[in-house]
């Protein structure tokens, strides 16, 4: 079954992410970007000036032949918050953010996940109490896990770190559970979505985000650790996800039956990456070959690195732009910036609050599946009565 989002759903929603990702913007700018007739601009921005989400904040300068002084606006940053939750192995992460994607608070746990529905509750546990201090409503709760996630219908199809081999419904779950919106996605298209996030929707079109976390080997007795990558990509201002969800799901060429984890080295050798410098600058040079040959061949711009300690993530980032260089057969030079994640080992928790945001921010499409979420007019009123 399909709905139809009305006109005016069209135009809220067109009005409003023009303001959340141009702040300071006004009514006279928004039309002209828009092509909306500016009585219609007027009416829209004062409805959502009375609910609350926007305000004015500032007089611009007046137009080269004078003129009344345009209003600017902006989004009520703390009109909601976004909740985005990392689930690995061994840690937990939670982070909360106002609508503007400033981060409010992360906290880190450890713990040895069992469930995904534990770690679930346990993250919002940790939370609540900075939601409740603050009285903020929540928009959202995103959860980033390392998986193939089935992002539209919410569901988590498999993960090797995680143990799960069949479907699991998880956001019905939470959405009853918690009667939030609640959307799961991959733990490396969380990074993209943080980049895309922070960025308020602009200026990143074709990115690699590199996921790469030292994580406890799910099953073991004793405290064996490995090297877990993935990738996310935005292609074309994107997030790419592939034809059954699992673009970027990484195993070496090298890699051969019997071998431990995800590159050529065996159990022994893989426990020792962070620790033996040797054994760890053979696998990073491994995996920055990888990398350099997908920058190319994609011609991306930019390739992000997240999750590991800053040295080991600064000596990544060498070798994969060496790679870069080496491996271009052209005399022109290569145009790819490697850098840090901006949000360091907290970028797929603020990456899955960032999906949250994406979408309360989206431009709807006029025909969506049911269930696919509430219209923006349906999110404020909700919000509006909490």
């Amino acid at each position: 079954m399909k709905t139809l989002n009305g006109p005016g759903d069209l135009n809220i929603s067109r009005v409003l992410r023009l303001i959340w990702q141009q702040k300071g913007i006004s009514r006279i700018e928004i039309a002209q970007q828009l092509g909306i007739d500016k009585s219609t601009v007027t009416k829209i921005v004062s409805s959502l000036e009375e609910i609350g989400i926007i305000h004015a904040f500032a007089q611009g300068s007046a137009g080269p032949q004078g003129g009344r002084k345009p209003i600017q606006l902006e989004i009520s940053a703390e009109f909601g918050a976004a909740i985005g939750v990392e689930i690995t192995t061994d840690v937990l992460t939670v982070t909360l953010v106002d609508l503007y994607g400033n981060i409010i608070t992360t906290i880190e746990h450890e713990m040895a996940t069992e469930s995904v529905y534990r770690a679930f509750d346990k993250a919002i546990s940790l939370i609540s109490p900075a939601i409740e201090s603050r009285n903020i409503p929540v928009i959202g709760i995103g959860i980033g896990i390392p998986a193939i996630v089935n992002t539209d219908e919410g569901t988590i199809i498999q993960s090797i770190p995680l143990n799960i081999h069949q479907q699991v419904d998880f956001c019905d779950w939470a959405r009853t559970k918690y009667d939030t919106p609640v959307f799961i996605e991959n733990d490396a298209r969380c990074g993209c979505l943080g980049e895309i996030t922070i960025r308020h929707g602009m200026n990143v079109e074709n990115a690699l985000f590199l996921l790469s976390e030292i994580r406890k080997i799910t099953g073991s007795a004793t405290s064996s650790k490995n090297l877990s990558v993935g990738f996310g990509f935005i292609l074309n201002g994107q997030t790419h996800y592939g034809r059954d969800f699992s673009a970027g799901e990484f195993r070496s060429i090298l890699w051969e039956p019997g071998n431990s984890g995800q590159f050529q080295s065996n159990d022994i050798t893989s426990n020792k990456i962070g620790s033996d410098r040797s054994i760890t600058g053979s696998v990073f040079d491994e995996l920055a070959g990888h990398v350099a040959l997908l920058a190319n061949i994609l011609d991306l711009n930019h390739v992000f690195v997240g999750g590991l300690p800053e040295d080991l993530e600064k000596d990544l980032i060498v070798r994969i732009e060496r790679e870069i260089k080496v491996k271009w057969p052209y005399t022109l030079p290569r145009q790819c910036i490697v850098s840090p994640a901006s949000l360091g080992r907290a970028a797929v928790a603020y990456g899955a609050a960032g999906h949250c945001l994406q979408r309360f921010f989206a431009l709807p499409n006029l025909y969506q599946p049911s269930g696919m979420g509430p219209s923006i007019k349906e999110s404020l009123s909700r919000i509006r009565e909490n």
